[in-house]
Parts: structure tokens; sequence; C-alpha cells
């Protein structure tokens, strides 16, 4: 419970930095630089999960949960502050940012609770953990909603570092009251690959295809994200009610999200093997895809992101952390934050470098086309989902 008031507050503030940082970026640039600012990504995120391995070895889990919220907080404050006097990159930078810290927070708060879950845990409560903690993002983003015409969008993003930095208070009292994690320190790094556990991504089957289905999954999203977001720009050229917009939109995709993590997400776990639900997923996101294929329009494209968002934030969450549970230290820890940090966001950076090598050769590319090659990797996705072990069950961890 208190880890997840934790990672609560941060992700409250991260809704609220999510989309006052897109439409800070959108004040100062074209949504044709959107490409752009995430191929910096992969670069940002290699350097924060090296940083993070290099504390969890130096201070472990706890003090280097505590540095990321109080470090990330301190960056996003700065940020702000530089986009509002306009200093040059500064808008890059939030943004970039925004892409970034908030999945070092995320993985390192599911690291901590599989650590305490046996996989029938992770089954009942995966998604009662997750719904409770979208509370926060949906609050996030109708704060955001009601907030950013009345002060601005970078005083948004000042509300949401102190958010973030204030959580470090309740993620010391979970670590407190922890009981003793199931499996101990397996290893510690000794060659700069050992922090990001490559050869446990290469032997181990689970974690293997786990990354591959990652990848697919962003470089869908990055291909509904920049669909939906040029749609946006033509449709809502001002700043502050396009924040405005974006703050509902996604207080709207975490109050949905919600509903399915509490109500479908427990049913599902427990009823059906994960590697059929994992197939499922995206048989649906290809479909949406193809929707906005033959109606490439706002209302479509923006459905389709819609659907993809809630499914990622709700059953495909609960359903991927369940893998991770009978795993060893540092595949819950450093493989994790390889594939759901490092990966997750770097495949945003990658997917957005291809679309930008290739607006150059053909001029602006169509918007039909992002939905199109949406639905192409949906089946890729799906073929490698059926192929994922069943995971066994473990002991509960001991008190």
């Amino acid at each position: 419970m208190a880890i997840t008031a934790a990672a609560t507050l941060a992700l409250m503030g991260y809704e609220m930095v999510r989309s006052a940082a897109s439409s800070v970026f959108l004040a100062h640039h074209s949504a044709a630089r959107l490409p752009e600012a995430l191929m910096l990504v992969p670069l940002v995120m290699i350097a924060l999960t090296f940083l993070v391995s290099w504390l969890l070895r130096r201070f472990g889990p706890a003090a280097t949960y505590a540095i990321t919220l109080i470090a990330s907080g301190l960056v996003l404050a700065a940020a702000a502050v530089a986009a509002r006097r306009h200093v040059p990159g500064s808008a890059f930078l939030l943004y970039v940012f925004a892409q970034a810290y908030i999945v070092l927070i995320v993985e390192q708060s599911w690291a901590f609770i599989n650590s305490q879950f046996s996989t029938a845990d992770g089954k009942r409560w995966n998604g009662p953990i997750i719904a409770f903690s979208t509370m926060g993002s949906v609050s996030g983003g109708l704060l955001t909603g009601f907030l950013s015409e009345r002060i601005g969008s970078e005083r948004v993003v000042l509300g949401a570092a102190a958010l973030t930095a204030t959580a470090v208070l309740v993620s010391r009292l979970a670590f407190r009251l922890a009981r003793q994690e199931r499996t101990a320190v397996d290893r510690q790094p000794v060659r700069l690959a050992d922090h990001f556990a490559w050869d446990l991504l290469r032997a181990d089957p689970t974690l293997g295809r786990l990354a591959l289905m990652v990848a697919a999954a962003q470089s869908l999203s990055v291909l509904f994200d920049i669909a939906f977001h040029r749609s946006l720009q033509l449709a809502m050229p001002l700043q502050d009610p396009r924040t405005a917009f974006l703050g509902f939109f996604w207080g709207g995709v975490n109050a949905v999200a919600f509903i399915l993590q509490l109500g479908l997400c427990p049913w599902l776990l427990r009823r059906f093997p994960l590697r059929r639900i994992h197939a499922a997923i995206p048989l649906l996101y290809g479909a949406a895809a193809l929707a906005g294929v033959f109606f490439p329009l706002l209302p479509v494209l923006g459905a389709a992101f819609f659907l993809s968002k809630t499914v990622d934030y709700s059953v495909f969450r609960a359903a991927k952390e369940v893998l991770y549970i009978p795993l060893p230290f540092t595949a819950r820890y450093r493989a994790k934050l390889t594939i759901d940090a490092l990966i997750y966001r770097s495949t945003k950076g990658a997917a957005s470098a291809l679309l930008s090598l290739a607006a150059p050769v053909s001029g602006t590319l169509p918007l039909r086309l992002y939905p199109l090659l949406a639905a192409a990797l949906g089946g890729c996705w799906h073929r490698v989902s059926r192929g994922l072990p069943e995971p066994p069950a473990t002991p509960p961890a001991p008190v």
C-alpha cells in the first residue's frame, strides 16, 4: 500500500507533466519536429538506466528509489522555469525528460512489488494496485485540464515536480515495512553490459520475448502518437486550450483504464493463461489501426490512441508484471529496467528516427501511413506473444 501510494503521487505529477510538456513543445516547435525530440530519448535512457543500475549496486533499492524521485522533481522544475523564460532548448529538454523519467520510477516500484509477491498474488492484486495508482493519474489529468489556462502550462509542471519529490516520504515508509525478498541479490555487475543484463535477455526465453513485445508495443504507440498529435495541432492551434484538451483526454484514458484494472484484470488473469491474454492484445490494436487507415480523422485516430493507452495501462501492464515474479533479483531489477525503461522508451526514439529519415526522401508522410504500419506491427507482436512460456507458481516471500 505504501509503495503504491508513492507511485500514485509520481504518476499524478507525470500526467500533469505529460500534457503540459507536449503543449509547451508545440508552442515552441512544429509537430513535425516531434520525431527529432523522440530521437534523443534513447541516449537519455541509456544514461539514466546505467545510473540507476550503478545506484542499485552502490546504495541498494531503497536509496536508489528516493534519489530517482528527488532528482526527477529538480530537473522538471528547472526545465519548466527555463521554458517560461524562453531559454533555447528548454522545451526540448522538458519534453525528452518527461518521456524518460517516469518509467524509471514506475519500474522500480514494480520491481519492489514483484519481490514481495508470489505468482498467485500478482494475478490477484496487480489489477487493483494499478487501479489505485491510476487514481493519481486521473487526478493529474483533471488538474491539468482545470489549471492550465489559469496558471499556465509551465506552472503546471512546477506543481508536478513538487508531487514527484514529495513521493519520497511515502516510499521510505514502504521500504521500512517491507518483508525479506524471496531471493537475495544473485550477482553484482562487473562489466558495462552487466548493468543492462544483456546476457539474460539473450538466454531467458521469457525476457527475450518480453523485450520484443515491448519494442513492438512502443513502435505501435509512437505511430498512434504522432498521427494523433498531427491531427490535433491542425484542429487546436492555441497552446493553453490544447493543454486543457490533452488534460481531459489523458484523464479520460486513465478513468477507463481504472475500470479495466479493477474489474477486468483480476478476472482475466485468474481465468485465462497469460499467453492467450498477451496474444489477444495486439489483435485488438491492429483492428483499431485498420479503422484509422480507412478513416484518418482526429476522432478515429484519437479513439485508436485512446484504446491503445487504456489497454496498455491496464491488462498489458498487469499481465506483463506477473511474468517477472518467479525470476531472480537481476532479472527483476536490471533486466526489467532494460526492457521496461530503456527498450520501452528507446524504441520510440528509434521508430521516430526511421520516420525522420523517411521524410526527406518522400516529403511529409501521409497521415494514413501511420495506422497502416501500426496494423502490421500488431501482427508481428501477436506472433511473438504466442510463444511465451507460462510462469510457474512461486512461494510467498518469507516474513
